[in-house]
This record gives C-alpha cells, structure tokens and sequence, in this order.
C-alpha cells in the first residue's frame, strides 16, 4: 500500500509539474519574476522523475515506524497541493487575461 501511495502521488504531481511548465512558457527566463514563477516547479518535477526511478529499481520498504511513512507521505502530498494549485491558479489567471502575461511568448 506505501509503494502504490508514492506512486500515485509521484505521478500526480509529475503530471501537475509537467501541465504547467507546458502552458507557462515565459519570454524572458532569467528574469526574477520567472524564476519564481517557474523554478521551483523545474527543480519539482526534476526530483519527482529521480525519485520515480529510484523507486522503480529499488523499491520503497518503510523503514521505521508507522508515523514516519505517513510524515513521508504527507510531505508528498503537501508539495503535491502545491503543484495543484499553481497550475489551476496559472490556468485562472490565463483565463482572466486572454492576451497572457507581459513575459509569456
């Protein structure tokens, strides 16, 4: 049941990362905006696809106590929230301004 959870929540916030870095592409990408913007979604999704391997090669065997699983899980969850609500945030704003943002190409 652990391994299938980091999996689900490995790959919904995969898809979420990837959803948004696809609709957001920026004209400047080394302005302080963007790197805001955008970065930590890269850097996301980035150790989402690393961990995703590890997890396919080795395995997850929850080591510890059952609290320390739901901590892990719980984090995951948490940035996994994080992606969710920027990407429907970014398709709100995209919706509200039709012509996109000043930076966007």
């Amino acid at each position: 049941m652990y391994v299938i959870a980091l999996y689900v929540l490995l790959v919904a916030g995969l898809l979420f990362a990837l959803g948004f870095l696809s609709v957001h592409r920026p004209r400047y990408f080394f302005r302080l905006t963007e790197v805001n913007a955008s970065y930590w979604v890269i850097v996301v999704a980035l150790w989402y696809v690393r961990s995703l391997a590890l997890l396919a090669i080795r395995g997850a065997h929850p080591a510890g106590v059952w609290w320390d699983a739901l901590f892990a899980l719980g984090l995951l969850a948490a940035i996994d929230v994080l992606l969710i609500v920027r990407f429907f945030s970014y398709i709100a704003f995209l919706r509200n301004h039709p012509k996109g943002p000043p930076t966007a190409s």
